[in-house]
């Protein structure tokens, strides 16, 4: 997939390899150890280990990610692709678990580059006072914003950014060197350290925390390990960029980690290697640390300047200039080639994924310094919260890495990296819980407004995955329900803490009110707390503090537990429904499979059934018009006529009921009298009715709206249904009466409105059983009771279906013995025009003025039998005829003749060589505009209305079906060549 700078005349087709060993350990250890290694010792991490604690925790909060660093190791080398953890998750669980993945990572990057850039306005503060303290400034939860620092950061943010932008090779040379100056600077002000003062065991003590147990204190600093080393796996996003093999990269991970304990470690003790005047021990000094000023409010930067002066300031500044510059623009590189990746794969637009000519993301860059903004406005208060949360970003990422390590392993048969994969899991879930679940202390280690911030950014990942999710034509989300249970599940639980903490801060504000409030009270009182009872009443409410704190612990984790079992439940039932609804997806595509394939089956059985019809049929109408048979002979003719209309009315009902339960029956709308339709029900009927002896009445009395717009031959068939019903259930001296209504119109105040219609057919018959009665519209249903009646069972269903297409309704009114009444409710719109129907009317018997002896047809049919009863119909009307064996003769015949010689074309569909469709399309595409425009029916026994539409799709003009009416042939004849006169005319 290529990515190319629009304005580059040579752009790279994407990321070009380029990082060197040592270019790729600058990226991890520069990304894992920033500017916080130098004011986190005093502030975070002595406080809660020690000395010793810090170099306890410190080590094995490194070796447990190095187990995460070789899951890394064995992922980058099957999956060598841009973007990490989004990398492996999508290939191994799919996107919607790469998107997960990529989120929260992408948070990490952007929130530790944003770490460091707000880093420069506190080291200028404690080096140069208040030079860039200049210009508007205003206060964000403490934290002094001065105008000259926000262009500070700004300034830095856009530099550096800008540098990636374009940098290419020059970039990763300048992160080598800074990170190496970042590591030499700290070790040579710590030998330099010792060899001047030296470290003095005595000031090391206490090795941990008074009141702190040793294992607490450990694992206090231990759990810090995502915190302090997120960033050493971003070279993971990096791995098409390397120019060796990916089977280095566990050997470089472990360095950048084993160097980063090391940078850690010396800086704490380095911090309290040197304690100011009146402080004999470091916990009294670290106490009292939130209250000093200058550099005494710093003790990394007090023990530099105490023991190595100036030169040592300078070293300092130095180092903490370099590893600000290696935080920022190694975890640019690394979120950069994240946003790249999924931009890589549509889940952004691609400018976002465009490249320049070195091959660098520029605008992934871009978006991320546009993203930065706002940040230099906020203060490194609030950055702070903000970066709190990489801990959870950053073991969402190692679970995932760990998990699909697990399973490919597992497919793999590698028992080291199945291991380290289950370990790794087991090592991130435990991370994860000891900061987003209240079960380790009576408060958490986040503060309360990193849980507010965790909500956000969760339910922001849920907006942008709606946002994908609409989006994604490939159908590529969306398959995991664990990954959004999971997901609202974090949103609980965190909303849940947060709310705690927030409970918590305000309890402990309301405590600290309450004390002041009660101590002003005494000294007005002239009573005075000595410094005992004052600590007394502080243990106190510190008590009551921890008290409630507790309780709402166990209530928390309660509250928890209820979640995690609503979710399962939700998700179990969330299972059964997917699976249900799979179930009845795969029975719908076998039942479309069986409807398809009765579809085939009537097709082919109607086209081979009316083949042969068409030769009973057409053999016996010519033999009865021969005079000298007996009359015993007409009789035998006249019994097979009446069999073989009967047997094609069924195959007609069978075929019209496919079509029905297939969603292809469609109305075709057009001007039609109803009244007429309905008085040429009654003439067609009346001689049988009489012949039976059926009185039979049809009314049309005070119908005001006649012409509507409605199927003419769909209603016609709904009555010849049921007048033919009732015909046949009605005994000899019973009554059949058919009554048209109009019950009143339908106004829609668009100046059109409907005619409201009645139509009923009364019997006096047989009548129903009430069994039968409820089930007379099913299909293939029959009253058994019922001797001598055939029939499909078909013609109810059809005419409900017709009905109920039309927008009707359909009732029946029955009693066993005394007769039926079928009542039709329906709405027709009243038709504007009247001409068409008037001129349709007129269509009647148009043969008046043609002399078929002059007009040579050429019939074209492969079936010997069909192409003879054909010409003996045509002959008798005089036509000359010329036959074709199939399309490719017509084609060829049609091709030689004069224009003119031949005026009309019958065509069969099913034949050899050249079907019907295929030989009309190369009839209409010949070069002669005569011979193409010649007039083409088709004949055929495909007699589906979807054949009508085929037809008249390959250019022919009409469709007479088989097996063939003369009638209606001869009506066809006589439209199409009287409407071919007109046009030549």
């Amino acid at each position: 997939m290529e990515h190319l700078d629009k304005d580059s005349k040579s752009a790279a087709p994407g990321l070009q390899p380029y990082l060197s060993p040592l270019n790729v350990w600058a990226l991890a250890f520069g990304c894992a150890v920033g500017w916080g290694a130098f004011v986190m010792p005093g502030t975070v991490f002595l406080p809660i280990g020690g000395p010793l604690g810090v170099a306890v925790g410190m080590t094995i909060g490194g070796l447990l990610l190095l187990v995460i660093g070789y899951n890394y190791h064995y992922m980058m080398n099957h999956i060598p692709d841009t973007g990490g953890t989004y990398s492996f998750a999508k290939r191994v669980l799919g996107y919607d678990h790469g998107y997960l993945s990529a989120w929260f990572l992408a948070l990490v990057y952007i929130a530790i580059t944003w770490a460091n850039a707000t880093a420069l306005p506190l080291v200028f503060r404690n080096i140069l006072g208040d030079t860039f303290q200049v210009g508007f400034h205003y206060n964000v939860a403490g934290f002094d914003i001065y105008f000259g620092e926000i262009m500070l950061t700004l300034s830095a943010i856009w530099g550096f950014g800008a540098l990636c932008m374009y940098g290419g090779r020059w970039v990763a040379r300048l992160q080598t060197l800074m990170a190496c100056v970042l590591f030499a600077g700290v070790l040579m002000g710590l030998v330099a350290a010792g060899n001047s003062h030296g470290f003095r065991l005595e000031e090391m003590m206490p090795s941990f925390p008074p009141g702190e147990l040793p294992a607490a204190a450990v694992l206090g600093i231990m759990v810090l390990a995502p915190w302090a080393f997120a960033g050493f796996e971003s070279i993971s996003n990096s791995t098409e960029e390397f120019c060796f093999s990916p089977r280095q990269s566990y050997v470089i991970m472990c360095a950048a980690v084993l160097v980063g304990m090391l940078v850690y470690v010396s800086l704490s003790f380095l911090a309290i290697s040197v304690l100011p005047q009146g402080y004999d021990n470091w916990p009294s000094y670290l106490h009292d640390l939130p209250s000093l000023t200058g550099l005494e409010g710093l003790p990394t930067f007090y023990a530099v300047h105490e023991l190595l002066g100036m030169p040592g300031m300078v070293i300092l500044i130095c180092t903490i200039l370099a590893g600000i510059v290696t935080g920022m623009v190694g975890n640019f590189v690394a979120g950069s080639r994240l946003i790249y990746a999924v931009t890589r794969d549509g889940l952004l637009p691609s400018w976002f994924g465009r490249l320049n000519r070195q091959g660098t993301p520029r605008n992934a860059v871009l978006a991320m310094m546009l993203l930065s903004l706002p940040i230099p406005f906020l203060g490194r208060t609030a950055i702070g919260w903000i970066v709190d949360v990489n801990t959870i970003g950053a073991t969402i990422a190692y679970a995932y890495t760990s998990y699909v390590t697990y399973r490919l392993a597992q497919a793999d048969g590698n028992r080291l990296a199945k291991a380290t994969g289950i370990f790794g899991c087991a090592i991130s879930v435990f991370f994860f819980g000891y900061f987003m679940l209240p079960f380790f202390g009576s408060v958490s280690k986040l503060a309360t407004e990193s849980y507010l911030i965790m909500i956000i950014w969760s339910i922001l990942g849920i907006i942008c995955f709606r946002y994908i999710f609409e989006r994604d034509g490939g159908l590529r989300f969306g398959k995991s329900v664990v990954v959004w249970t999971v997901l609202i599940f974090l949103i609980f639980c965190t909303s849940m803490l947060w709310l705690r903490e927030a409970t918590h801060d305000t309890a402990r504000e309301i405590l600290d009110n309450l004390s002041s409030y009660y101590a002003e009270e005494l000294l007005n009182h002239d009573i005075a707390m000595t410094e005992i009872e004052a600590a007394d009443a502080e243990y106190y409410l510190q008590r009551q503090l921890d008290i409630m704190s507790l309780s709402q612990t166990r209530y928390n984790v309660l509250q928890i537990g209820l979640i995690i079992v609503a979710l399962a439940v939700m998700f179990n039932i969330y299972q059964h429904v997917m699976h249900r609804e799979n179930q009845l997806e795969v029975q719908k595509a076998k039942a479309e499979q069986r409807n398809e394939a009765k579809s085939r089956f009537f097709f082919n059985m109607s086209h081979d059934i009316r083949t042969p019809m068409n030769a009973i049929i057409g053999y016996t109408t010519l033999m009865k018009k021969d005079k000298t048979l007996s009359p015993e002979a007409q009789d035998f003719l006249g019994k097979i006529e009446a069999s073989s209309e009967h047997l094609l009315s069924l195959i007609n009902d069978i075929l019209e009921m496919s079509r029905i339960e297939n969603g292809k029956m469609e109305l075709e709308i057009a001007a039609t009298d109803i009244v007429k339709v309905v008085d040429e029900v009654r003439d067609l009927f009346h001689a049988q009715m009489q012949a039976k002896g059926v009185d039979y009445e049809v009314r049309t009395d005070g119908v005001e709206d006649r012409v509507v717009l409605c199927d003419k031959a769909r209603l016609n068939r709904i009555l010849l249904n049921l007048i033919s019903n009732a015909y046949k259930f009605t005994p000899t001296g019973g009554a059949v009466q058919v009554t048209l209504s109009q019950n009143g119109r339908m106004e829609h105040g668009d100046g059109e409105a409907d005619a409201v219609f009645a139509l009923s057919v009364k019997d006096t018959g047989i009548g129903m059983t009430p069994e039968f009665a409820t089930k007379v519209f099913d299909s293939y249903e029959r009253d058994r009771t019922v001797g001598n009646i055939q029939g499909t069972g078909l013609g109810m269903a059809i005419t409900k279906s017709i009905v109920e297409l039309m927008g009707g309704i359909i009732d029946v009114e029955t009693e066993q013995g005394k007769g039926t009444e079928f009542i039709l409710h329906v709405d027709f719109p009243i038709a504007q025009q009247t001409s068409q129907v008037e001129a349709s009317s007129q269509v009647e018997t148009q043969s008046q003025g043609l002399d078929f002896s002059k007009i040579k047809l050429l019939l074209v049919e492969d079936i010997d039998v069909n192409r003879e009863i054909a010409m003996m119909i045509l002959s008798e009307f005089g036509f000359d005829i010329d036959v074709a064996e199939n399309g490719q003769i017509a084609v060829d015949k049609v091709a030689a003749s004069r224009p003119g010689e031949y005026q009309v074309v019958l065509m069969d569909i099913q034949m050899p060589v050249m079907n019907g469709y295929e030989a009309a399309r190369a009839i209409r595409a010949l070069p002669d505009e005569k011979l193409a425009s010649i007039p083409i029916i088709a004949m055929t026994a495909n007699a589906f209305s979807e054949d009508v539409q085929n037809a008249l799709e390959a250019g022919m003009n009409s469709h007479i079906a088989k097996p063939l009416d003369v009638t209606k042939m001869m009506e066809t004849l006589t439209e199409v060549l009287q409407g071919q006169g007109k046009a030549e005319g």
